[in-house]
Formats: structure tokens, sequence, C-alpha cells
């Protein structure tokens, strides 16, 4: 069994394939059933045209899928990532349906047989694939179907490597061994092989190589003598100055690494612009006679505008004014430098001390997430001057320049704000960066309210 699968992996893809074509076609039959057998008032006779539209379905779903990427080894994804690309899959070929039905179809289909097609479709595909993922699993938990890597370098991407694979249970990846390991393989509870790789080859699946810096030269005699071996061979860059993430291009043939540059979907950064304008908009609407009242106590409380603009540095590296409800007595010119508000400070004001305590002093920046300036969800902006001052003390400080700044963050929901550390407020603005999402976003929005704006931090 074990060699079956080894030898065998495009017979299991092939399988797969014919297995979603079966089911896609059931669903299809299914939702036929649904329109025009249990519903009273249909029209009938459509079934020599549901039977034709069939072979398009079954064209338009194994395309789609292949385009998906599933039909390739999901050792190293998750089930999620799986169940997504299903998901996507089986609504690209919906679309492609309905765009060829709309523009070469003589008659029109019932949209509610589209409907339960695709709800039915969906259900059924995601299904299949739980548990054919499950039962590939038991295969592996009795020794069938797995993979034998050799681990060699002394590289921490190596150690992160490890780690990573055995948080994907569904991988099936076994490690034989560890060379060259420097230490870390009694570390990970690995042997450490010292016989030779000549002697070694002969039982592995695949090689996984990675050195650090100092080491690299190791990775090119490596390849000179191993660069034509007919099992895998994948080498770990040494990412250690990369802290918000990478990419990877193909420039005319050439690959292309790029350290710091965060894989930002751009569907996602869209949908983030439109939801950071539709909220603001619709939630300065809302707060607006609380603003109108804030607006007038700080008038009538204090002399001095009503509004503090600060310049602050957002995404890359460019400057802007950062608007506050004023808090603070009016300071001369003589009085006026850059610093951070400290408990029982006797610059704010009384009234400005209950603003920041609820940090309602923060409402105007509503206005610069409306214009662009600002999200909803990023890195606090901060002050050009101390900018340069952290950038030369905190190491991948600027990369969190890299995201628009936001009213609130990762860091300032997990405590980091006001006089707290700067280097764990960077540690958690790069970790931001580095996982984004949208979904990430509304879940740092969720824990502002959830926690409250009340922070005893906030003087």
């Amino acid at each position: 069994m074990i060699s079956y699968f080894k030898s065998h992996e495009r017979t299991f893809s092939l399988l797969q394939k014919s297995l979603d074509i079966i089911l896609v076609l059931a669903c299809w039959y299914i939702a036929y059933l649904f329109r025009f057998q249990f519903q009273s008032g249909a029209q009938s006779g459509l079934a020599p045209l549901f039977v034709q539209l069939s072979f398009l379905i079954a064209f338009l779903t194994s395309w789609a899928f292949h385009h998906q990427g599933l039909y390739r080894s999901l050792r190293f994804s998750s089930r999620y990532q799986e169940i997504l690309a299903v998901l996507k899959a089986n609504t690209l070929s919906l679309l492609g349906l309905v765009v060829i039905l709309y523009f070469f179809a003589g008659e029109r289909l019932s949209r509610l047989t589209l409907i339960y097609f695709y709800l039915i479709s969906s259900f059924v595909l995601i299904l299949a694939r739980i548990l054919v993922r499950n039962f590939l699993r038991v295969l592996r938990r009795k020794g069938m179907n797995l993979r034998h890597y050799l681990l060699i370098g002394n590289s921490t991407q190596l150690e992160a490597y490890v780690d990573t694979i055995r948080g994907f249970k569904d991988s099936g990846i076994r490690f034989i061994g560890w060379q060259d390991s420097a230490g870390l393989a009694s570390k990970h509870g690995i042997p450490e092989l010292n016989k030779s790789f000549e002697e070694t080859k002969e039982t592995i699946d695949g090689v996984v190589l990675s050195y650090v810096s100092e080491d690299s030269k190791k990775i090119d005699l490596f390849l000179k003598q191993n660069y034509d071996a007919l099992f895998p061979i994948q080498v770990l860059p040494d990412l250690t100055y990369s802290f918000v993430g990478h990419k990877i291009e193909d420039f005319s043939g050439l690959p292309l690494l790029s350290l710091n540059q965060p894989n930002l979907n751009t569907f996602e950064l869209f949908l983030k612009r439109l939801f950071d304008f539709t909220a603001t908009l619709i939630g300065l609407l809302i707060i607006s006679p609380l603003m109108i009242t804030l607006a007038v106590l700080v008038k009538t409380t204090s002399k001095g505008p009503i509004f503090y603009g600060q310049e602050r540095m957002g995404l890359d590296g460019q400057h802007f004014k950062m608007w506050k409800f004023r808090s603070m007595k009016v300071a001369t010119e003589a009085q006026q430098k850059p610093g951070w508000t400290v408990e029982n400070d006797p610059r704010r004001t009384a009234f400005g001390t209950f603003l920041r305590k609820t940090s309602l002093d923060e409402l105007p920046q509503l206005w610069n997430v409306l214009v662009g300036d600002m999200s909803l969800v990023g890195p606090r902006p901060e002050q050009p001057y101390f900018v340069e001052k952290f950038r030369q003390e905190i190491p991948g400080y600027m990369l969190r320049h890299k995201m628009k700044a936001g009213i609130t963050g990762w860091a300032q929901v997990n405590g980091w704000r006001g006089d707290t550390s700067i280097a764990k407020r960077i540690e958690c603005d790069n970790y931001y960066i580095k996982n984004w999402s949208f979904v990430f976003d509304l879940k740092i929005l969720f824990l502002t309210f959830w926690k409250g704006f009340i922070n005893k931090n906030a003087y």
C-alpha cells in the first residue's frame, strides 16, 4: 500500500477528479428533482436540456478545481484552506455556467435551480474533501502514504519548518534524521545522522536544506553534488531579517525573493478600504450628536481650539496631520516640544482627562479614516521625532509603516498603548502586518469594543 500511494499520486489525482465530477453531476440531478419534480407548478420537458448542460458542468468543475490547485498535493495545506479553495472553485464554476447560459442558451434556466445546485454541491464537495482527508489521515497514522524527509543544516528556518510540519497533522511527513544540525536535532527529538548522504539517500523521499548565512557555501556544495537527484530538494532561505513577510516573484524566468514585503491580498485590501469608508461614514452620522456635544464641552471648559492636529508618519513614511479633540492647555511656541503625556500630566485640562481616559479624544480621527490617511485598524501612527529616535533603537521599527496607520490595532487590544513597552508594541505591529487579513481586522475591531475604550495606560 505504501509503494502504491508513493508511485501512483497521478492515479490518486485522477480518482479525485472523477469523484468530483460524479458528485457534482449527482448534485445537478438532485437540484433538478427538487425544482421540477418535488415542487408544484414547475415547467415540464426540460430534462434533455439538463442532460446537455451536465457535460458543460463537468468541464467547468474540472477546470475550476484545477485552477484552484485542488488536484496537486495538499499535504502542506490545512483543511480550512482546502474548504475555502473548494468554495472558490465551485463559485467560479457556477459563474462560468451563468455567463454561458446568458449569452448562448436559447432558454432561460430557473434561478432557483441554480441556487439549489450551488448550495447542495458546495456542501457535498466540501464533505467529500473532508472525508478523503480523514481517510488519508487514518492511513498515515497506520504508517501508509508517508513521505520520509531528511533535514540538512543549522538554520532557525529549519526549526520553524519542523514545528510547522508537526502542526500539520495531515502532512504525512516523517523526519528520518538531521545532518549537520549543530545540536538542533536533539533539541527537536530527531536523530542526528552522522553517516554520509550517499548512504542515506536511498531511504528518503526528499531533502530540506537550510544553513545560516555564514555557512551558505554548504548549500552550493550540496546542490552541486546532488542537483540531479530524482527526489525533491527543498531549500529554505535565511530570512533572519524578514520580519513582516516576503514575496517570491518570477521575473522573466528569474526567481526574485523580496524581503519584508507583506503578502497582502489586493481584493482584501479593497474590502478593507471599502469597509473603512462605509463604516466611518455611517459611524460619523450616528455619533454626530455626541461629537457636537464633546466639541461644545471642549470649547466651554478651556480656552483654545476644539481640535488639535499633530503631524504623524503613516503608510510608506508619508506625513499627515492626525486630528483629536484638544485635551490639553494651549502651549506657547517655547513650550511646544515633542513628548508623550504621562500620568497626572499637568498640561491636561479637566475635561481633557476624561476624554483621554475614555479614548473619546480619538473620535476626530474618523475624518482621517474617511479621507484615507488612516484605517480603522492598523499600527498607531507616531510623531516623526519619535520615529527617528526609535528606528535607531528598535530592530524592525520602520516596517510598521508597510501598513496604513490605524485608530486601533493588535498592540492596543493586547494592552500595549500609552506609556508601555515600545518593543512589545512593535512586535505586535509587525505580527499584525505579517499575518494580516480582512478577517483579522474584524477580530481586532471586535476586541476593541469587547475590552472597552477605557485603559489604565491612557493618560
